[in-house]
């Protein structure tokens, strides 16, 4: 219970069947950072009258616990006195449409989905937007990715014939550190340091003089390559034919019989320069799908709850919605195929009991407006 009365406290409302999993992570998370902004929290199964807030984190719960009771389909019920929101994911019938659109705005005040194009369908499945909020997921900023692998599979000779010394020349360009190297054949013995210097790590394996064992280790490591790399100008490379049957993508010279593979070279390059570049498109690429999900952290997460909380609670103005309050953009994903599957999922969904349940209860209400109508007309 709460005794002091200054303090502001959330209590996240989640089943102890759901602890052990996503949901529970995510009640979990949000609790350790919302003191950072001005709320103190705890978990449990049931709301806590004396609250500042009540979030359930199952947006099922606050409706189950409450469509029996008394006025609730008559618009006489009145809910507790708390600010009341909920967490909506994975609406994928119209049983669960009904349930979210009976209770935004009669057990909860507001809501917050985890995309946009939920929160669209919801909408259009006639929730008011007004109370609608988009709070993304987050994760744990503990996954951090490896290297990249890029596999060379040939020999170094006297007269230069490789271009080994683009590799070089690379590593004098830009860091590597992004890329781990794995190469077969003899003679790179001069080249690795210059890798190792750029931050790259290097696993050279040269060759044994069995030429069997050295051909099937090099057979078992190739399907591990990310990329296979080759800088001769010379023909091409029967490498070049082994990585593309694992599947692996290439980073070889447009030359030879590499031009006559279909989807053969997925980076092509003649010069230095154009190497160079390949390396740099290949970090940007990656880093693009990092900085995607960088911002999405749970400080952030509680930041957005905290936010939407203060605005339920007078202390800030309302946050802008996007878009207009209640406007969908018809036509997107499909509108007429997602609700004839979503029609279809009712028939099975994991609510219809209850939800059938739920309409006897809706009935006695509408009975009950409809006698009350019908007594006011009499006077």
């Amino acid at each position: 219970m709460i005794t002091d009365a200054n303090v502001r406290h959330v209590r996240i409302v989640l089943q102890e069947s759901n602890r052990p999993w996503i949901l529970g992570k995510m009640a979990e998370r949000l609790c350790a950072h919302l003191g950072t902004f001005g709320f103190s929290a705890d978990i449990a199964q049931e709301p806590l009258p004396n609250a500042t807030v009540n979030h359930w984190m199952i947006y099922t719960d606050p409706w189950m616990s409450n469509f029996k009771a008394a006025g609730f389909y008559t618009g006489t019920w009145k809910p507790p006195g708390t600010v009341r929101t909920m967490m909506i994911t994975h609406i994928d019938d119209n049983i669960k449409n009904s349930i979210v659109r009976e209770t935004v705005g009669r057990v909860v005040d507001a809501a917050t989905c985890m995309s946009e194009m939920t929160r669209d369908a919801l909408i259009e499945a006639g929730v008011d937007g007004t109370r609608l909020r988009v709070i993304p997921p987050a994760h744990d900023e503990v996954i951090r990715p490896r290297r990249l692998i890029v596999g060379i599979t040939s020999r170094v000779y006297p007269d230069g014939r490789k271009r080994e010394s683009l590799l070089a020349e690379l590593a004098k360009r830009m860091k590597l550190d992004c890329f781990h190297f794995e190469i077969y054949g003899a003679g790179w013995d001069g080249i690795i340091p210059s890798l190792d210097k750029a931050g790259a790590t290097v696993e050279y394996l040269a060759e044994t003089g069995d030429f069997g064992a050295d051909y099937g280790r090099l057979m078992e490591r190739i399907p591990g390559f990310d990329y296979y790399l080759y800088a001769g100008m010379d023909e091409g490379s029967m490498g070049t034919l082994d990585a593309l049957a694992a599947g692996v993508k290439t980073i070889v010279t447009p030359q030879g019989f590499h031009c006559d593979i279909p989807g053969g070279i997925t980076h092509g390059f003649s010069t230095l320069e154009e190497l160079v570049a390949v390396f740099r498109e290949i970090v940007a690429e990656r880093e693009s799908r990092r900085a995607g999900v960088a911002g999405l952290t749970w400080a952030g997460f509680a930041s957005r709850h905290a936010d939407l909380w203060r605005e339920l609670l007078g202390e800030r103005p309302p946050v802008p919605v996007s878009r207009g309050a209640n406007h969908v953009r018809h036509g997107r994903n499909d509108p007429y195929g997602r609700q004839l599957r979503s029609l279809r999922r009712a028939i099975s969904s994991d609510f219809r009991k209850i939800y059938w349940e739920s309409r006897r209860y809706w009935f006695r209400g509408l009975l009950s407006r409809a006698k009350r109508w019908a007594l006011s007309s009499m006077r």
